[in-house]
């Protein structure tokens, strides 16, 4: 039978990475546990395992309420400490260049891991209060260490660190076990994203867990020669995983971005079954200027968002990760370095090509490069045929114009005819005159007719000569 007699708080990470001139990082890890029963451990036998698994407590009995939410003030004055997420792109080069690390990270640990900061509760355990506070850090060699007390190993889905000997622990009290201790690939650069600062990029470290450990989540604190840099944030990280961790502003290095527009460029015409199909392609310039105010070289990584409308031309990025590109600059001390990112998006328009009656719009895709031939010799023929119908519909226009005129003029006459008497001269030369534009009338309403019937056998063409076509 296995059951539990009171619940037990999660254990934590807490890490210390160290950076020096020409080595490689030292990765030092803990493992915070916590006694909350009120015995003590004497010779405890301790196993960390660490995974998600998914598991929950829901309250079915209690009545539900929807409660307005509670907004607090923001009060941080200093930036917030930053997530980046993984290289997507990376592939089997980036494993295989891991693989020839992985032995290391559990033997041959000499020195003290928790030298300068107190003594042991016994079994390689360590007080865990404020053990990484900046102003006690400074007060130690942040490369001391003890040998890593722990060894791994995956159970399923999920991953164990089995500590080796067993542990002493008072109640009510916590222990910091250290369970990683050993260097590390990893590289410094300098990271720039616009949205979380516009002007200075984050000093940051590339690390590639080289170990055969899980890491799982919790904060850093970084040290760069010999000094405390920042603090930083990692998330769970499998060997041979790869993970950007940003720790400081860097002030030495200032970057300025702007963005511009491109006219946009035809790229192709067709004609389908009446309707011209016009692809255009927009492009926009995103520039960024980085410039590098210390005396070393630094690699700069700038994180663009990923757009799914537009596709990047020309420059590749040196990550990608779900939502973010990185571009890898070089900025060598005291010289602006420039990078233009260029990306292109295609637009569809679709036209009536019924519609093509102007010569000068016309000309648009008669004197285009990306428009062939055949197309262009239909375009011509379009534009020819509706010229015609609107040579035809203008004149249908103007003879409209001439009923309407003889019409208003024939109920003027009409008027002055009621007072006249009709044996007067006056009455009839109106009678005379009314029945000459009744003439002009009738023979208007003819042509009128006949160009009617015109009209319809152009419109019936051009319908069967663009219904017939099917150009690229």
């Amino acid at each position: 039978r296995v059951g539990y007699i009171q619940e037990s708080p999660l254990w934590k990470t807490s890490y210390r990475l160290v950076l020096r001139e020409g080595e490689a990082p030292l990765m030092q890890g803990w493992a915070i546990v916590e006694n909350t029963t009120e015995h003590d451990w004497r010779d405890v036998r301790l196993t960390l395992v660490n995974g998600r698994p998914i598991s929950f407590i829901m309250d079915l009995y209690q009545p539900l309420y929807v409660a307005r939410p509670v907004v607090a003030p923001e009060t941080f004055a200093s930036l917030r400490p930053q997530l980046h997420a993984q290289d997507l792109a990376a592939g089997d080069a980036l494993q295989k260049a891991n693989a020839g690390n992985r032995g290391r990270g559990m033997g041959g640990m000499g020195g003290g891991m928790m030298g300068g900061m107190g003594g042991g509760m016994g079994g390689g355990v360590a007080p865990a209060a404020d053990a990484d506070m900046p102003d006690l850090a400074l007060q130690i060699d942040p490369s001391a260490g003890v040998e890593a007390a722990a060894k791994g190993s995956d159970v399923g889905e999920l991953f164990r660190y089995e500590i080796d000997e067993p542990i002493k622990l008072a109640r009510q009290q916590s222990a910091m076990l250290p369970i990683i201790n050993g260097k590390v690939t990893g590289e410094k650069v300098s990271l720039f994203n616009g949205s979380v600062e516009s002007k200075h990029p984050l000093d940051a470290v590339q690390l590639t867990n080289s170990t055969p450990l899980h890491w799982m989540q919790g904060p850093i604190t970084v040290f760069d020669g010999g000094e405390y840099a920042g603090d930083a944030r990692i998330e769970d990280l499998a060997p041979g995983g790869q993970r950007l961790i940003s720790y400081a502003l860097d002030l030495d290095t200032e970057v300025s971005s702007d963005s511009t527009e491109r006219p946009k460029e035809m790229i192709s015409a067709q004609l389908q079954s009446g309707r011209l199909i016009v692809r255009h392609r927009l492009r926009r310039l995103h520039i960024y200027t980085v410039k590098n105010s210390s005396e070393r070289a630094k690699k700069v990584l700038i994180e663009q968002p990923i757009d799914a409308d537009w596709k990047l031309v020309g420059t590749r990025p040196a990550e990608q990760t779900r939502s973010l590109y990185r571009f890898a600059v070089q900025a060598e001390p005291g010289k602006p370095e420039r990078l233009v990112v260029e990306e292109e998006q295609p637009v569809e328009e679709q036209l009536f090509a019924a519609a093509l009656a102007d010569p000068q719009d016309a000309q648009i895709f008669l004197k285009s490069d990306v428009v062939s031939d055949e197309v262009k010799q239909a375009i011509a023929e379009v534009v020819r045929r509706n010229q015609a119908r609107a040579k035809l519909a203008a004149r249908m226009t103007d003879l409209d114009k001439r009923i309407h005129l003889f019409t208003g003029e024939q109920e003027r006459i009409r008027e002055n005819m009621k007072t006249l008497d009709h044996d007067s001269d006056l009455y009839r030369r109106f009678v005379k005159k009314l029945g000459v534009q009744e003439d002009e009338i009738e023979k208007i309403r003819a042509e009128l007719e006949q160009l009617k019937s015109r009209q319809q056998e152009l419109d019936t063409d051009l319908e069967k000569y663009l219904s017939d076509l099917k150009l690229d």
